[in-house]
């Protein structure tokens, strides 16, 4: 403005978006978190300084969906920032009303105040949306029962873990904002006053440092667990994930930026929890050489205390030369593994598919093979020489692998 103003009284106030009109929360029941999606939470005068902390003699207050400012005077080609503070309790759209009173000179009782107004509708949105995948060991694969049942239409049939085996769990948080995020630290937490029935660990180690995370970019950590009780509905817990928006004009090192750091938590599915009769695991190196044999190992664990009578088969594979038997009826004592040992030649370069074991439990008329993914090896045409890197105090020179 060209001009000083006197007796500044900026009204801001919230209104929620419902249907074809409008509504103010306030008018209609009392402020609680689950009745209302948006709060106001404060506003940051012109001198920098919080309305929270502000005495009574001021006039500036704040509610559930309004805040009231006051600057007595306002000097000419003075700019007033604002910084609003809103909180949403849910993603949905809210108008921001903006309503500026002042009096052109400083003899308000002659002179009538005048009114600026402003509107601006805001899409409240999810920022953080959180996906799941359980997956088994690499190169192993347990006999689940309740994996062969097929689910009845319609019906939500929980995921199945192998009790006492350690599974893999990948958590992927994909930021759906239009603003870049920062990541602070990524857990599974459960209540305190229930045990927890299963071992969570996470692999590697923790964020140390905020990970940025531009729109539409999604964050994956690895966590393994191990059901430790059998359970037809076992509780996993919560998923606790602490992030902000990532703005270049705040310091990550100032006290302020620590304490805006928002917590999400996402209710984990349950599983089931099962014992599996029979394990199957392969092994083998994890690379071969064309034209030099090498070991493939097939183990069968029964867990059970029963006898458990085993028929497998090994398919041809083109790739490769094999001696032992293709197909036979093994029996498998209680607590105990029977190893199945076949020599194996290459006879082709690059990724070679194994032959395929396919395994057939008489007790239970079920039967299970590994994954493809899990009978790949890659084969090279001559010995490789693989080099390293030592990262030991902080060197990067090549070390030549024995």
């Amino acid at each position: 403005m060209d001009h000083a103003i006197f007796s500044v009284e900026l009204k801001i106030n919230l209104v929620d978006v419902k249907g074809d009109g409008l509504y103010s929360p306030r008018e209609e029941e009392p402020f609680s978190t689950d009745s209302h999606h948006v709060e106001l939470l404060g506003v940051t005068g012109p001198e920098g300084e919080e309305e929270t902390l502000v005495g009574p003699d001021k006039i500036k207050k704040i509610q559930q969906s309004f805040g009231l400012v006051s600057v007595p005077f306002f000097k000419r080609w003075r700019i007033m920032v604002l910084q609003i503070r809103i909180k949403w309790h849910r993603p949905k759209p809210v108008m921001l009303f903006v309503s500026l009173g002042y009096f052109p000179d400083s003899n308000e009782s002659t002179s009538q105040r005048i009114h600026v107004h402003k509107s601006l509708q805001i899409e409240g949105k999810t920022a953080v949306v959180f996906s799941h995948q359980f997956m088994l060991p690499f190169r192993q694969d347990p006999l689940l029962l309740s994996r062969r049942i097929k689910p009845v239409p319609g019906s939500d049939q929980l995921a199945s873990l192998p009790l006492n085996e350690t599974s893999i769990l990948v958590i992927s948080a994909k930021n759906c904002s239009e603003v870049p995020l920062l990541l602070q630290s990524m857990s599974i937490e459960v209540d305190d006053c229930i045990e927890r029935p299963c071992t969570l660990e996470h692999s590697g180690m923790d964020i140390l440092h905020p990970a940025h995370l531009v729109p539409g970019e999604e964050f994956k950590k690895i966590f393994t667990v191990i059901p430790e009780v059998e359970s037809s509905c076992l509780d996993l817990g919560s998923l606790s994930l602490r992030w902000r928006r990532n703005s270049e004009m705040e310091d990550l090192s100032t006290s302020a930026a620590t304490q805006e750091w928002v917590l999400t938590k996402h209710k984990l599915p349950d599983v089931k929890a099962e014992l599996p009769p029979l394990v199957l695991n392969l092994e083998f190196p994890p690379y071969a050489v064309l034209g030099d044999p090498l070991m493939y190992s097939v183990k069968i664990r029964n867990q059970t205390r029963l006898l458990q009578e085993v028929k497998f088969s090994l398919g041809d594979a083109q790739g490769f030369v094999l001696s032992g038997s293709h197909s036979d009826t093994v029996i498998v004592l209680p607590k105990s593994e029977h190893a199945l040992n076949y020599k194996l030649v290459p006879l082709a370069s690059g990724p070679q598919q194994l032959p395929q074991v396919t395994m057939i439990s008489a007790r239970y008329s079920a039967a299970f093979q590994p994954s493809n993914a899990a009978s790949t090896v890659f084969v090279f045409s001559s010995k490789p020489q693989f080099k390293t890197t030592d990262i030991r105090d902080n060197k990067s020179e090549p070390v030549a692998a024995e």
